[in-house]
């Protein structure tokens, strides 16, 4: 099941390749509908639906009913765009914010940390965040500094946790995870909850070829762009998206 997931996710970003940036940078939808079938679509669902996957830049408009019902489940669409810019597995960085700030954008720690992902000052700046406060700032610059880490520490995670928790120049210095209780249980803690001690994320071709796209615009003028082919009355209109592309 995480497999097939996974590839429906890396299918979903090869189907954005597809779209003009225009089109791109609004939301656009992944879901399994009623009868079982995988939609995507840059038309929101319009009652709940499984597996929903967001990507593009989060709609401000979207219906909170859209959001999975799972602590944090309304920061999917910004954890989902980041996950194929810095290769980090989306359920890895909700175990790290669900530890860090229980999935509370105005978490302050008694260190100074701030935000979802708890970013200090110097790391926060280090990484262009000008407000820690802002989601989608904090885990951008969150999510940066744990590929940084992970980087660093040749893709080790509990050397990587270890280091996003208690500096990496501490890490690096003593080769391990450092004789720190708060280190040691925020390790354990995060793995715990992602299931695996090392990151699973890999960007691999051969999960087939993204399904045949249509254009079409409905009766109120509005643009679809889905693999679900359109009913009889646009279906003179459509056009296959990928053989539209010159």
């Amino acid at each position: 099941m995480r497999i097939a997931r996974l590839a429906n996710r890396f299918l979903f970003a090869s189907l954005i390749t597809l779209f003009p940036a225009a089109l791109w940078a609004q939301t656009l939808f992944s879901y399994i509908d009623e009868n079982g079938v995988r939609v995507y679509t840059n038309i929101p669902p319009k009652r709940i639906v499984q597996d929903l996957q967001v990507s593009g830049r989060p709609a401000a408009d979207t219906p909170a009913s859209l959001s999975p019902s799972e602590p944090g489940g309304s920061y999917d669409a910004i954890i989902t765009q980041y996950a194929q810019e810095f290769q980090l597995d989306p359920n890895l960085i909700k175990s790290i914010i669900a530890t860090e700030s229980a999935f509370n954008p105005k978490a302050v720690s008694r260190k100074g940390a701030r935000g979802l992902m708890q970013l200090m000052p110097a790391t926060a700046a280090r990484h262009g965040v000008q407000d820690p406060f802002d989601p989608v700032q904090n885990i951008r610059g969150g999510m940066k500094h744990m590929r940084l880490m992970l980087d660093m520490f040749d893709n080790d995670l509990s050397l990587s946790l270890a280091a996003y928790n208690a500096g990496e120049n501490l890490v690096q210095r003593v080769g391990r995870i450092p004789q720190i209780k708060e280190t040691h249980d925020y390790v354990k803690t995060i793995t715990n909850r992602y299931g695996k001690k090392q990151m699973e994320f890999s960007a691999e071709s051969g999960h087939g070829s993204p399904p045949p796209m249509f254009r079409f615009l409905d009766g109120n003028g509005t643009l679809h762009l889905t693999n679900i082919a359109p009913v009889q009355r646009f279906a003179a209109d459509s056009t296959l998206f990928a053989q539209s592309q010159p």
